[in-house]
C-alpha cells in the first residue's frame, strides 16, 4: 500500500523456528527463574503527567521544578521518614516540545516542552531524583511525529529530502484503521498514512535515515538526558503489511533491533511497551530479543473485575495465562492509566479501591501507579477529564498553582487531596503507603514466584510469593460479604518441619500454623474474613514475631525558635505501646546535641500499626503536638529493625516565637561559620553577647556593635550542634538558640 509497507513471507522453518523458542520461553517461564532479574523488578513506578503534578511558576501549568519540588512527596530519600509514597520509579508522560497539552505528537525530540521548562531544569530533575533512589523513564513516540513537526512541513513538497520520511500515496485509498478510523489523509494534493489523527502522520522507517534519526534521539536521551529508559507509545504500528496494519513481523523485528541499539549505550536501560491488546498478542513482542517487558492491559481488567464484582475465577485464570506467558515477572501491572477512565470511576467505592491496591502490589510483575489514584481521583473520560490537576491540599486551586489552573479541579478537591488523606490513618493514601512499604520491605513480593492457593470460598482469591526461603500468603475477600470458616489448601511451602505463626503483615495478628514433613500446610482454616479485606501472612518461627523501633524527632526548628530549651526542656512520646502516656512515659533523649531526639521500644509485634504524637515535659504545657485536634500518627512495624523520623509538628510554633522572643532573632537557620543576629528595632549601638553549648560550657563572650540592626558574629571552627546565644543590649536580655551545621 506504500513504500512503508513490507510482506511478511515466513518459510515452514522460520515458522517452526518461532513457536520452538516461544514454547521455550514459555516453559522457562513456568520454572520461575530469577536468574534474568533487574532493577526495574524490585521498582514501584509511578505515572505523572507534568502539566498536571505541581505549577512551580503561577501560569497555572505543571512544570519540571514544580515536579522537583515534590520529589519528597513521591520519595524523599530517608527509609527512616513515613509522608512519602515510597515508590521508587516514576514514568513521565510525554515531556518533548509539542503543539498539544498531552504532548504525543512531538515537533522536537530534543527539547522539552517550553511549558514545562528547559533542557537544564530536567538535567536537574534526574539529579534529584537519582538522589532519592528513582529511577525514571519518559514516554517515547516513536511511530508518529507531529503534523508541525519541521520534517512534516518540508515532506509536503515532493522535491524534498524530508519527502520520503512519510507514507505518501498518490490515489487515497480506502481501507480503515484497526478499530474502523481514517488512517489515510490529504495534504498539500496528496494523501499521507497517520494511524491515529490526522496531526499525527506516521514516520516511514523503511527510510533508513528516518530509524537512523530516531534511534539517535534515544542515545540523547540516554546519554545526555541521563534517563533511565522509556515506555514505548503504540509499538503494535511501525510497520504495515498490505492490508495489516498492526502486530506484524516487520514491527516485532524492528523492536528487537531497537533493543539491541539502546542496550548497547545502557545495558540496564528499560523500555517497556504500550501493546494494548491480548496477552497473546503481546506475548511476540517479548519473544527472542524482544522488549524488556509490555503492560498487561487483561490482568488490569481481571484485577479491577474482581475489585467490583467479588467474583474472583477470571482473575485467578488470567494471572496462570500472565505467568505462563512471559519470562518470569517481565510485565508491567497496573489499573487504569492516562487513556483510561479513573480507578474510582470504575470502582466506586474505596473499599474496592483498595482491594485492587493491594493485588496490584502483591501480585508478581513490575506495578505502576497513575498520580492521584492513591487518594481516589475521579475522572471519565474525554481524555482532559483524566488528567486534571493533583490536589495537594484545600486551600484555593488546591496548592497545585497560585495562578488559574490550565484544567479545572475536581470538585470534591477540598475534601479528597493529599494533605487530608495523610492525616486519615484509614484512607486509601495510607493504604496504598503501607502496601508500598510492604513490597518494599518484602523481596517475596517484588521477585518471589507466584503459587494458587485453593480456597473454599469463591469471593476469596489466596496466593502463595516465595523467595528463597520467605513465603508470604495473600488471602484477599473481594466479596461484599464477610466470610467464615474458610478452608485454604495447597499451601506448599518452602519450610522445614515444624511449628510457625503466619503474621499478618497488615495487621499483626497471628494464626499458629504446622508445616508438615513435605512441607506443606494440610488444612489452614481462617474463622473470619471482613469483606472487601486483604490480609497479607508471613510464615515466620514463633519466636520471630516481634522487631524493635526507634522513633526520632527533630527539635532544631522548635529550638531555634526558643520554642523548646533542650537545656531544661524534656521529649516525651504518647503511643499505644505506653497507653498514650496514662500508665507510664517513655522519655526521648538526645544522644549526639544535635536537636534529635529518639528511642528505642523492643519486642514490638512485626504487622502491627503504632499510633503516637509527641509532647514537653510530660505533660500537657501547651507544647503538645496537635493539642487541639484528635490526630496522632500512625506507623506500621515493618519486619526488620524499624527507624520512623518526624518532625516536631508544633502548630503555635509562629505565635509563641512572637511571645518568647520579639526583639531579636538570628539567620539562617541551620548556620555554619556565621550567624546573622537581626534587632527587630532597628538597633543600632553597643550589646554584650556569650554563647554557650547544651551543657552550659561559654564558647566565647565579648561586646560588639551592631548597625541599622544587623550584626554578623562569627563561629568559624565551631562544632555542630546546638548553642545558647544570650544577648543583653538597652536593659534587654534575650535567649536564642542556634543550631550549627559545618
Amino acid at each position: 500500500m506504500s513504500n512503508k509497507s513490507t510482506y511478511l513471507r515466513l518459510n515452514r522453518q522460520a515458522v517452526i523456528l518461532f513457536f520452538v523458542s516461544l514454547f521455550i520461553g514459555q516453559a522457562w517461564a513456568q520454572g520461575g527463574g530469577t536468574e534474568s532479574l533487574k532493577w526495574w523488578n524490585d521498582a514501584v513506578f509511578y505515572e505523572v503527567f507534568v502539566r498536571s503534578f505541581k505549577d512551580s511558576n503561577g501560569d497555572g501549568k505543571g512544570d519540571i521544578n514544580g515536579l522537583i519540588e515534590k520529589l519528597d512527596y513521591l520519595n524523599d530519600g530517608d527509609s527512616t521518614t513515613h509522608t512519602d509514597l515510597g515508590i521508587t520509579g516514576i514514568w513521565l508522560m510525554p515531556i518533548q516540545e509539542s503543539p498539544s497539552y498531552h504532548g504525543y505528537d512531538v515537533t522536537d525530540y530534543r527539547k522539552v516542552e517550553s511549558d514545562y521548562g528547559t533542557n537544564n531544569d530536567f538535567k536537574r530533575f534526574m539529579e534529584e531524583a537519582h538522589k532519592r533512589g528513582i529511577k525514571v523513564i519518559i514516554d517515547y513516540v516513536m511511530n508518529h511525529s507531529s503534523s508541525q513537526h519541521q520534517w512534516f512541513k518540508d515532506a509536503q513538497s515532493t522535491t524534498s529530502d524530508k519527502r520520503d520520511w512519510y507514507i505518501w500515496n498518490d490515489v487515497k485509498p480506502t481501507i480503515k484503521g484497526p478499530w474502523g478510523q481514517t488512517v489515510w489523509h490529504t495534504k498539500s494534493n496528496s494523501n499521507y498514512y497517520g494511524i491515529f489523527w490526522s496531526e499525527m502522520p506516521d514516520l516511514n522507517y523503511n527510510n533508513a535515515d528516518v530509524k537512523a534519526e530516531m534511534f539517535d534521539n534515544a542515545k540523547f536521551w540516554l546519554e545526555d538526558m541521563n534517563v533511565d529508559g522509556f515506555r514505548l507509545d503504540a509499538i503494535k504500528y511501525i510497520f504495515e503489511d498490505d492490508t495489516k496494519l498492526e502486530d506484524t513481523q516487520s514491527t516485532i523485528d524492528f523492536w528487537k533491533e531497537f533493543k539491541t541499539y539502546y542496550k548497547a549505550i545502557n545495558t540496564n536501560a528499560l523500555t517497556v511497551g504500550e501493546a494494548w491488546t491480548t496477552t497473546d498478542k503481546i506475548a511476540p513482542y517479548m519473544d527472542g530479543n524482544g522488549l524488556d517487558f509490555c503492560f498487561e492491559f487483561d490482568l488490569a481488567t481481571e484485577i479491577l473485575n474482581t475489585a467490583k464484582t467479588g467474583s474472583t475465577t477470571a482473575l485467578k485464570t488470567q494471572i496462570d495465562k500472565v505467568i505462563a506467558t512471559y519470562p518470569a515477572h517481565q510485565f508491567g501491572t497496573f489499573l487504569t492509566n492516562h487513556d483510561m477512565d479513573r480507578v474510582m470511576n470504575n470502582l466506586g467505592n474505596t473499599e474496592r479501591a483498595k482491594v485492587a491496591a493491594s493485588l496490584l502490589l502483591t501480585l508478581p510483575g513490575v506495578p505502576f501507579i497513575y498520580y492521584g489514584e492513591e487518594i481516589g481521583m475521579t475522572g471519565r473520560k474525554p481524555d482532559e477529564n483524566i488528567r486534571k490537576p493533583l490536589p495537594w491540599n484545600g486551600t484555593p486551586y488546591a496548592g497545585f498553582t497560585s495562578g488559574t489552573p490550565w484544567q479545572s479541579l475536581n470538585s470534591d478537591f477540598q475534601t479528597k487531596n493529599i494533605a487530608a488523606q495523610q492525616l486519615d490513618a484509614s484512607s486509601l493514601w495510607n493504604n496504598y503507603r503501607n502496601l508500598i512499604a510492604l513490597r518494599n520491605n518484602q523481596a517475596a513480593l517484588r521477585k518471589g514466584t507466584y503459587g494458587g492457593v485453593t480456597s473454599s470460598t469463591s469471593a476469596v482469591i489466596a496466593f502463595l510469593r516465595q523467595f528463597e526461603e520467605d513465603n508470604i500468603l495473600v488471602v484477599s475477600n473481594a466479596g461484599n460479604s464477610n466470610v467464615t470458616n474458610v478452608q485454604l489448601s495447597d499451601i506448599k511451602l518452602n519450610a522445614a518441619a515444624g511449628n510457625y505463626v503466619l503474621v499478618n503483615l497488615l495487621g499483626g495478628d497471628e494464626i499458629p500454623v504446622t508445616v508438615n514433613s513435605i512441607g506443606e500446610i494440610s488444612g489452614l482454616l481462617i474463622a473470619n474474613i471482613d469483606s472487601k479485606t486483604t490480609s497479607i501472612y508471613k510464615l515466620l518461627a514463633t519466636d520471630e514475631n516481634t522487631t524493635s523501633v526507634t522513633f526520632r524527632v527533630n527539635m532544631n526548628e522548635i529550638i531555634t525558635d526558643a520554642a523548646f530549651n533542650p537545656l531544661k526542656d524534656a521529649v516525651d512520646i504518647i503511643a499505644t505501646f505506653n497507653d498514650f502516656g496514662k500508665e507510664s512515659i517513655t522519655t526521648l533523649f538526645d544522644q549526639n546535641f544535635d536537636g534529635i531526639y529518639e528511642v528505642t521500644v523492643s519486642d514490638v509485634h512485626i504487622g502491627s500499626t503504632i499510633r503516637f504524637k509527641y509532647r514537653m515535659n510530660a505533660s500537657n504545657d501547651g507544647r503538645e503536638e496537635f493539642s487541639t485536634s484528635n490526630y496522632l500518627r500512625d506507623y506500621l512495624i515493618l519486619e526488620g529493625g524499624n527507624t520512623v523520623t518526624n518532625n516536631y509538628e508544633f502548630p503555635n510554633l509562629v505565635g509563641l516565637h512572637k511571645d518568647l522572643n520579639n526583639n531579636v532573632s538570628v539567620f539562617p537557620i541551620p548556620s555554619n561559620n556565621t550567624v546573622n543576629i537581626r534587632f527587630s528595632d532597628g538597633f543600632t549601638g553597643t550589646f554584650n553577647y556569650s554563647m554557650t553549648d547544651v551543657i552550659g560550657i561559654e564558647k566565647m563572650s565579648s561586646t560588639a556593635s551592631a548597625s541599622n540592626g544587623m550584626y554578623q558574629l562569627s563561629c568559624e571552627g565551631f562544632p555542630s550542634g546546638i548553642y545558647l546565644l544570650t544577648i543583653d543590649y538597652q536593659q534587654k536580655k534575650e535567649a536564642i538558640r542556634v543550631l550549627i551545621q559545618n
